[in-house]
């Protein structure tokens, strides 16, 4: 019986071991030529073969690619990656970067060319530094990663206007201001949020951020529909978008323990009903107790205070229909 533990043993530990052998990240480009020449198939082999250098990293994930393997060796998730840690070494750390010198060092290996490290990290190298310069100054520029960047909202018109024709112009008129938003925010949107740099920071952040708007959704929420109204040569109303967005901020946090109700102390909040006030469109949110141990549960509202309900008066709200969830709230509270 000994015996057969041991042996169990000593198969699982070789299992390990080979396996952490598998996983662990190459040490160099060297040996990530290598791994790739078992890891990659031919077909895959064939058409890193035929692809231009520059869109080598497409094959590959998150891009637009499914292979996965130079992302897990190159990902900042991966903290022990000695072959991350090797590029950042020679000056690139951009996770694009990395995967386009390895693929371009591997093709390089499959074509029979000499494969010669400097000379394929010294481009991406070059660009990296002249970024590094940018962010210095990535707040006043009107141009970063090559891509100009608005002064204000007036200039986000322009640029939108030079971006789409004419006819598309006609097409987003007769559409309203929600289903613009809504078809835009996502594709058209996270070009903007990326490209105008409104999450890394630039003039147009800055911008907002001087007007009281942090988030880089809620300024392409308010560059789009300004835009849509722009079009249709309707009010831009900004200060009032911009208000719009503070209380979203506002009545969707939770509430903090300065404020609970006297005596309660160990409040937990992590259910919500959202509704909008009739009057001025504002954004409401019900934060609803989650760890009550009796028939009573207290429900916080930014817009209102604080209520202590009955679970069956909760179940009753709750079921309340989105259009008329103001009206149920000001009975709750009578504020009548």
């Amino acid at each position: 019986m000994r015996k057969l533990i041991t042996i169990f043993i000593l198969v699982l530990i070789l299992g390990q071991l080979s396996y952490g052998q598998k996983r662990k990240t190459p040490k160099d480009i060297k040996e990530a030529i290598t791994r790739l020449q078992t890891d990659c198939s031919d077909s895959l082999k064939n058409i890193i073969v035929e692809t231009k250098d520059s869109y080598l990293f497409q094959l590959c994930y998150p891009w637009k690619g499914d292979y996965r393997i130079i992302y897990d060796w190159t990902s900042s998730k991966n903290k022990r990656s000695v072959l991350r840690k090797y590029l950042i070494n020679r000056g690139i750390s951009n996770n694009k970067h990395q995967q386009s010198i390895i693929l371009i060092a591997f093709k390089k290996s499959l074509i029979g060319v000499n494969v010669n490290e400097i000379e394929i990290i010294e481009p991406f190298k070059k660009i990296e530094n002249n970024w590094a310069n940018e962010d210095l100054v990535r707040y006043t520029t009107d141009t970063i990663r090559g891509v100009y960047i608005p002064k204000d909202l007036e200039d986000c018109f322009r640029r939108i206007n030079e971006f789409w024709a004419d006819s598309t112009k006609t097409e987003i008129k007769s559409w309203t201001e929600d289903e613009f938003t809504g078809r835009t925010h996502i594709g058209f949107g996270r070009w903007m949020r990326n490209n105008w740099q409104l999450w890394g920071g630039s003039r147009l952040s800055k911008y907002f951020n001087e007007k009281g708007v942090s988030h880089p959704d809620d300024m392409t929420g308010i560059i789009l529909d300004s835009y849509h109204r722009h079009l249709n040569g309707k009010e831009i109303a900004l200060e009032k978008q911009i208000e719009y967005y503070q209380i979203y901020w506002k009545v969707n946090s939770a509430p903090s323990k300065d404020i609970y109700p006297k005596g309660s102390r160990k409040l937990e909040f992590d259910m919500v009903i959202l509704y909008t006030l009739n009057e001025n469109n504002m954004p409401g949110c019900v934060h609803i107790q989650s760890n009550s141990k009796s028939n009573k549960v207290w429900i916080y509202d930014f817009h209102f205070g604080w209520k202590q309900l009955t679970k069956d008066e909760l179940y009753k709200l709750k079921s309340t229909a989105y259009e008329i969830r103001e009206k149920a709230l000001i009975k709750i509270f009578n504020k009548e």
